[in-house]
């Protein structure tokens, strides 16, 4: 594709233009290159509307502002397209958002590979449906779900058998300033904002929108995957809102058994419409069933997407360690030291303070060995039968707290893996959340993997870099009385280093790996400079609270403060005032060199003493 005029353009003084990527009626989008971070970026160049009084031009511009706001408030949402920052340039706001290489909307992937299978379009419902679901939570709505609006990146891109292979991101919450000139849109001249295919009625008659309306929109764009047609397509856009507000869709001939959910979503009285809930039990049972392995007896879960920094690919995963040895001694959950609060002026421009906590473990291993630890009522060896098969290894059930070590005989996370009990003290390598009791095998092993995903799903969205797994019984353990399917949380990278969830407790020391946003701590000095960061009830004054993380971007060394400072400030906007401040909180330097490469950004207040007050909540900058 051309470049265009304005390539090498530098905006706001940080993002230079390279190419760009594409353009429509909400401007042009551009391939930047982010000058103080050094990757790539997505800006979005907002247009100017011809012949639109100043008046109105300038409300425009406003929403776009605000739109841009909401947006940032999903950041770090796996299934939403990230927005970075907002910047102005000529009177104009910029959108900076995560740039996705190679990625494809779907509607092209529909219109170039034709439509896509029912399990396909499920995936594809769950992810987009998670995504509409966090925002409704916080008060968000999309107002414009389409085809055009969702992102597929990897194999499913090029293959439309395979869509939803990689990731799949929600995108454009109404930024927009002006109609697209490529496909009619329903503007503010009408009192809404819309695409007339895909709008719900009641926003056609006017109707403020509302997370129903955002739900009729996924149903729409849902049977366009499945059937490659949208259902109210006519030759016009008044003939498309007389069908849209009059006329039944056509019956999805390809839908199969996603048509349930089809015409659940697309009930025309938003009464009567189904909600998200019942959606998203229903979709993610045919993506369960679509996975289903009946020959085998393990499961395991595909990996919680996250949006990485532009320039990132996912780390290369180092090896495990042997598996602890019979009878070894559980090291100290205390490790030899501690660094937190290393306070280091940043430029005197901003006059900011980062915290870098460096954790060394006891000498210097990550794989710490620990002791099998049987259950007290175990039976005696000679009588143990394995639940989950002879590979897994284990003599007994697992239960909800359970913790274990693992190694993996076909790489790490693929296959089944061998497990050891151990305290959760001891640097685990996963822990048991939740089980799911099947009706039978067979049920276990088509949905059991499903459910799981459903029952981590909120703890998996809170912590970084760990991945849900589904141990599901073997025939022999079936027979023998196994009916639960064991729910799973992995470090995807390095180790868990302690007990994750509810199964923490006050008091106790926490480390970026076990922590999830929204903990708060207070900290309990070792020596100088050096901190233990300690889990506080969030009712209770208490020094810090965790908004969230970041990943460094490749080729950033572990002691770079001011770079991870900066990162956080670009996911989560700076907090400086007289009542809050920044922070940022990372790890140990063997766990960052093994691929380990996250911060946690805190909440703190200015002053060293001083406590956030009780019931402290975690806001957006923006909100």
């Amino acid at each position: 594709m051309a470049e265009g005029k304005g390539a090498e353009r530098l905006v706001a003084g940080r993002y230079r233009l390279l190419r760009r990527l594409g353009a429509g009626g909400m401007g042009r989008v551009w391939l930047a290159h982010d000058q103080m971070l050094d990757c790539e970026v997505a800006v979005k160049e907002l247009a100017l509307p011809e012949g639109v009084p100043e008046q109105q031009l300038g409300a425009r511009i406003a929403r776009a502002r605000v739109e841009a706001r909401h947006a940032a408030r999903l950041r770090g949402h796996p299934h939403v397209a990230t927005v970075h920052d907002v910047v102005e340039e000529d009177g104009l706001p910029w959108i900076v958002m995560g740039f996705v290489p190679g990625a494809e909307d779907l509607a092209a992937v529909v219109r170039d590979h034709g439509p896509l299978s029912p399990a396909v379009t499920a995936r594809i419902g769950v992810a987009v449906l998670d995504a509409l679901t966090a925002g409704h939570r916080a008060g968000i709505l999309h107002r414009d779900v389409k085809p055009a609006n969702i992102l597929l990146t990897g194999p499913g891109a090029q293959a439309a058998g395979d869509a939803a292979g990689g990731q799949v991101l929600l995108t454009d919450y109404g930024i927009s300033l002006e109609p697209d000139s490529g496909e009619t849109r329903l503007t503010t001249t009408w009192g809404v904002v819309g695409t007339p295919g895909f709008l719900a009625p009641e926003r056609a008659r006017g109707v403020p929108p509302s997370p129903a309306s955002d739900l009729f929109s996924l149903g729409a764009t849902l049977y366009y995957a499945v059937q490659g047609t949208g259902p109210f397509d006519r030759p016009t856009p008044f003939e498309t809102l007389s069908a849209l507000l009059l006329e039944d869709p056509p019956p999805p001939s390809r839908a199969g058994e996603l048509r349930p959910v089809l015409d659940g979503l697309m009930a025309k009285n938003p009464e009567q419409r189904m909600g998200g809930d019942e959606a998203m039990r229903m979709l993610a049972a045919l993506t369960a069933t679509s996975r289903a392995e009946p020959a085998a007896h393990r499961a395991v879960i595909p990996e919680m997407e996250t949006t990485p920094l532009p320039e990132e690919s996912p780390p290369s995963q180092p090896s495990p360690g042997p598996p602890p040895a019979e009878g070894g001694s559980s090291p100290s959950r205390t490790p030899s030291r501690l660094r937190s609060l290393r306070r280091a002026k940043l430029p005197s421009a901003r006059g900011w303070v980062v915290i870098a906590a460096v954790l060394v473990l006891v000498g210097g291993g990550v794989w710490v060995g620990a002791a099998l630890l049987d259950s007290p009522d175990s039976p005696p060896k000679s009588d143990r039968l394995a639940p989950y098969g002879d590979q897994v290894g284990l003599t007994r059930e697992l239960k909800p707290g359970d913790c274990a070590h693992a190694s993996w005989p076909e790489g790490r996370l693929k296959g089944l893996p061998r497990l050891r009990i151990v305290d959760c003290q001891a640097f685990p390598d996963s822990q048991v959340l939740d089980v799911n009791a099947g009706t039978s095998l067979a049920d276990a092993r088509a949905n059991g993997p499903g459910i799981c995903t459903g029952l981590l799903r909120d703890t998996v969205r809170k912590m970084v870099d760990v991945q849900p797994y589904a141990l599901v019984p073997s025939e022999a353990g079936w027979d023998n009385g196994v009916r639960n399917t064991a729910c799973l949380l992995f470090g995807k990278t390095v180790s868990l280093y302690g007990p994750v969830g509810d199964y923490r407790r006050h008091g106790e020391q926490i480390v970026v790996e076990n922590s999830a946003i929204g903990d708060c701590y207070n900290l309990r000095k070792l020596e100088e400079h050096n901190y233990a960061h300690l889990l506080v009830d969030c009712a209770e004054p208490h020094e810090l609270q965790g908004l969230g993380y970041v990943k460094a971007p490749q080729g950033l060394k572990f002691d770079s403060w001011d770079a991870i400072y900066d990162l956080c400030v670009r996911r989560y906007g700076s907090y400086k005032s007289s009542t809050r401040e920044l922070y940022g909180w990372n790890h140990a330097e063997d766990t960052w060199n093994q691929g380990f490469r996250y911060a946690m950004c805190l909440l703190a207040m200015p002053e060293e003493g001083q406590k956030l007050p009780p019931g402290s909540v975690v806001r957006t900058p923006g909100d």
